[in-house]
């Protein structure tokens, strides 16, 4: 099986995952949530928006929350590109390529573009934000996780290789990759431009859907707080996995759900993949197999349930269901589960 390679001189410079917009019902909750259980600040706010950041970010939001009376989706994954001019030579690169493409007037950002990614996933680049200060000091102003900065998204597409090779194209590298042995195909890959493992992954389900966002954290106490407030503030059923360490993405993690239902991670730093030589990993999984290197796998909520994109349609992925903690605990017996 071959990977696509990285075109190491992109048309323009993408730099990082940079920021998300969810919609939600329940605003006053949802503010709850994020800012007393995954510890982030307010930077600003009016009666049916709140814009977010980590304690460490200096941009002006990594989430913002629309409320709404339907069903609460994600309406645009973000990437922020190094220059302004990134964002004219993006344009010419899509006129040749074929992607459509159009300018958008968005609050506390500067020129925005706004695309759709092959699986359809909705994308938009800006260069600049309100610039503010950053909080990772004041340490007896941080509530929650205080979570650090936004690392990276997951999104779930039928056609893994097909997304990430237009990806790589625009610079991206694969860090690691997850491949089913006995199939000989590669069901996951984990992208990125920052020069940790992760900015976007992509596993192969029924989609484009939104999975997840991840907000890194300083210490597994952080993750051990989150859990903790979560537990005291009413939101105890939200952790829905974890804490735990992933057999093939090298950090401890938990995941878990807003009051709308969408999912954040919270993980510890990722390692450094910068040198040209740190070339991609295989991640072999076998059906029925636990892949995490302790915990439980991942229960069903975690495998089937994800966010809907606002006005994208999804498509079927391939058949096949990834090993889950219900189904792991029901063919095992209990000396395996312990052993």
């Amino acid at each position: 099986m071959e990977l696509p390679k990285t075109n190491f001189f992109p048309p323009f410079n993408i730099t990082r995952a940079s920021h998300l917009v969810f919609t939600a019902r329940d605003i006053a909750a949802s503010r709850d949530f994020y800012t007393e259980v995954i510890g982030l600040i307010v930077t600003d706010e009016t009666a049916d928006t709140l814009w977010l950041r980590g304690v460490e970010e200096r941009c002006h939001h990594s989430l913002t929350l629309k409320r709404t009376d339907g069903q609460p989706m994600c309406e645009r994954i973000g990437f922020r590109v190094f220059m302004d001019e990134d964002l004219d030579k993006a344009t010419a690169h899509f006129d040749k390529t074929g992607i459509r493409y159009r300018f958008v007037e968005v609050p506390h950002q500067g020129r925005t573009l706004h695309f759709n990614d092959p699986a359809g996933t909705p994308v938009e680049l800006c260069a600049t934000m309100p610039v503010v200060p950053r909080m990772h000091t004041k340490k007896h102003l941080h509530r929650g996780a205080a979570a650090l900065r936004m690392d990276h998204y997951q999104v779930l597409v039928p056609d893994v290789m097909a997304n990430a090779r237009f990806y790589m194209d625009l610079g991206f590298r694969i860090s690691d990759y997850i491949v089913v042995e006995s199939a000989g195909k590669v069901v996951g890959t984990f992208l990125h431009r920052k020069g940790n493992p992760w900015d976007i992954v992509f596993l192969t389900r029924t989609g484009p859907r939104f999975h997840h966002g991840g907000y890194v954290v300083e210490s597994f106490n952080d993750i051990v707080r989150a859990c903790d407030m979560a537990g005291n503030l009413g939101f105890k059923n939200r952790l829905e996995h974890g804490p735990g360490r992933h057999g093939h993405q090298h950090s401890y993690y938990a995941y878990l759900r807003d009051p709308d239902g969408h999912r954040t991670e919270l993980l510890l730093p990722g390692i450094q993949i910068i040198d040209i030589d740190d070339e991609p990993v295989a991640c072999p999984v076998q059906p029925g197999v636990n892949s995490n290197l302790w915990g439980l796998p991942a229960p069903k909520s975690w495998v089937e349930e994800a966010t809907s994109f606002a006005h994208v349609p999804v498509v079927a992925g391939p058949d096949g269901v990834p090993m889950t903690a219900e189904r792991f605990l029901a063919e095992k017996k209990p000396d395996a589960v312990m052993g």
